[in-house]
């Protein structure tokens, strides 16, 4: 008797759980900021990276994050950068910074975004694992020293198939224990 219902509250436990989440990830979570330590693009053809890294999401394969980047300024390209290609980019003398030798707007390698990306409507990004950078160069020669470049990103968290699965898993698991367990 007690069994029975030790396993019914433990049922009940776990559909509640599967149907809250299932539940939060279709609604989903929303938070904005601005990357930090943005440099000003002072010279042409040359990319430049934030200090800190983006923000990432540990659960990356059970929750989706799309990130949206919008910047203030049209006379600035801005893409994203893992950080081996950060380090590449930091290891290039300057004088190697022309046409496609270097890291510029057109040989960086970008996980996303480009030297064509429009700062209105900026680029969205389904977050991968890993360390990642805002890079950002002018686009038409060198901005004035001194120069501010605002970067605003906003992440949109939700269900990947993996958590539905597994959503969908748990609610079974916690049916069927309240089936099991009844009187």
């Amino acid at each position: 008797m007690m069994a029975l219902l030790v396993k019914g509250k433990l049922g009940v436990g776990f559909a509640s759980f599967a149907v809250l989440f299932l539940v939060g990830g279709m609604i989903g979570f929303t938070f904005e900021g601005e990357v930090e330590g943005v440099p000003t693009p002072n010279a042409p053809n040359q990319a430049f990276f934030s200090e800190e890294p983006l923000p990432s999401n540990p659960l990356i394969g059970i929750l989706s994050t799309e990130l949206t980047l919008t910047w203030d300024r049209d006379d600035v390209w801005i893409g994203i950068v893992d950080e081996d290609e950060k380090n590449r980019c930091e290891d290039v003398p300057s004088s190697f910074f022309s046409g496609g030798l270097g890291c510029d707007g057109v040989s960086t390698n970008f996980a996303a975004g480009s030297a064509d990306a429009k700062s209105d409507t900026g680029f969205t990004w389904e977050m991968e694992s890993g360390t990642y950078f805002a890079a950002l160069g002018a686009k038409d020669g060198a901005l004035g020293e001194g120069t501010e470049v605002k970067i605003d990103y906003e992440a949109n968290i939700g269900h990947s198939l993996f958590s539905i699965v597994l959503s969908m898993f748990v609610l079974g698991i916690g049916a069927t224990l309240i089936y099991y367990g009844r009187e």
